[in-house]
């Protein structure tokens, strides 16, 4: 048997035996039985500060991924978002990661106890969903990972320069398409800007957007191996390496416009963001996860499938500027009461690209009108 031979077999047999492991594994993880079956798959994103002793979640995303539909919603949850736990005197939902985190330093168990707080906060919509599946990262590792991509693509709708010695938070950028790295990235998803932590989040959802668009480019083919591995470095989860591998095949598939983003409704009250019950709900039961789900209105359309004629608005193009005014001295809130999720995302996109000052934005159930409207 020549070595040209012995080699080719040898190949062949590592990878029939890849096939065999996979199948087994497949086999035994709920999250592969779940994407064969079409069943959703959920979890939560958090994202820690650098702290030593007490890392707050910075950073809290739910995330429901549709195989049957290859789509995925991520709500956005601010991490002043008021919560009330019995036994504990959290103000805020990003204490909760914090104290667990210092009773013991356990990160396994502190990502746990967020899932349950999600849970709780749900339960208060009438909603039973709480995360069985987690995924913590600190703002080095989001670094690394975002390297390791090569760059994320992004649009920056207003100057960018902060400097935080004490924090070793710096971001300086200015408007127009950037190529970032993965410290650029960081203060591009931490930095607050004129509408303070909402800005931040829809920052943060436009860099969502951006991400799943750069794992779809082939780039992504030969760069994705070792950002797996640095993946497999950076982060601390419940899923098994393997529903990893699983769901990073799954993400391939997904385009920028089957990944919906949401904010979780509510208002500012005091240092606190107070969820609004009956809006939450609403959006529970269009993500399907909400008690009283009407099976009869259909399933969502992804951001931007939206046939512009059956919108309540025209977003072709920014209103006209008041003469003797400037986009500046105009503040804007959007209200999407049209039923789809992320209209309002785009909206704010298109008015802040225009140079409003975009303040706030919401999404309402579509029977519900603001007085006035």
């Amino acid at each position: 048997m020549n070595k040209t031979t012995l080699g080719v077999r040898l190949i062949a047999g590592v990878g029939l035996g890849g096939v065999v492991v996979l199948g087994f594994l497949s086999a035994t993880s709920d999250v592969a039985w779940a994407l064969r079956l079409g069943d959703p798959v959920v979890g939560v994103v958090i994202g820690t500060d650098l702290a030593d002793h007490a890392p707050h979640s910075d950073t809290l995303m739910v995330w429901i991924y549709r195989p049957t539909e290859t789509r995925l919603d991520v709500l956005s949850i601010p991490r002043d978002t008021k919560i009330d736990l019995p036994g504990y005197r959290f103000r805020r939902i990003n204490e909760v990661f914090a104290y667990h985190y210092g009773q013991g330093g356990d990160g396994d168990l502190s990502a746990g106890k967020v899932c349950e707080a999600v849970g709780a906060l749900f339960a208060k919509a009438r909603a039973t969903l709480q995360p069985p599946y987690y995924v913590q990262v600190d703002f080095d590792g989001f670094r690394r990972v975002i390297d390791r991509l090569g760059g994320v693509t992004v649009m920056v709708d207003e100057p960018m320069d902060y400097d935080d010695n004490a924090g070793n938070f710096h971001v300086h950028l200015a408007t127009g398409v950037h190529h970032l790295a993965g410290g650029e990235a960081l203060g591009f998803v931490r930095y607050r800007g004129r509408s303070g932590d909402r800005g931040r989040i829809l920052r943060q959802m436009e860099f969502v957007q951006a991400l799943f668009k750069r794992l779809a480019s082939p780039e992504i083919v030969w760069r994705g191996p070792r950002a797996m591995a640095e993946v497999f470095n950076a982060v601390h989860t419940n899923l098994a390496p393997w529903d990893m591998v699983f769901l990073a095949v799954e993400a391939r598939r997904l385009t920028s416009q089957q990944v919906n983003t949401v904010l979780l409704p509510g208002r500012p009250k005091g240092a606190t963001w107070e969820m609004d019950v009956e809006r939450t709900a609403f959006i529970l039961e269009r993500l399907g996860k909400g008690k009283m789900a009407d099976e009869t209105k259909g399933p969502l359309l992804p951001e931007g499938d939206e046939p512009e004629s059956t919108t309540a608005v025209d977003v072709s193009m920014a209103p006209p500027v008041v003469e003797g005014t400037s986009a500046k001295q105009i503040t804007v809130k959007v209200w999407n009461a049209s039923g789809r999720l992320g209209l309002a995302i785009k909206v704010v996109r298109r008015f802040r690209a225009a140079g409003f000052d975009v303040v706030e934005w919401e999404l309402l159930p579509a029977t519900e009108q603001e007085p006035g409207d």
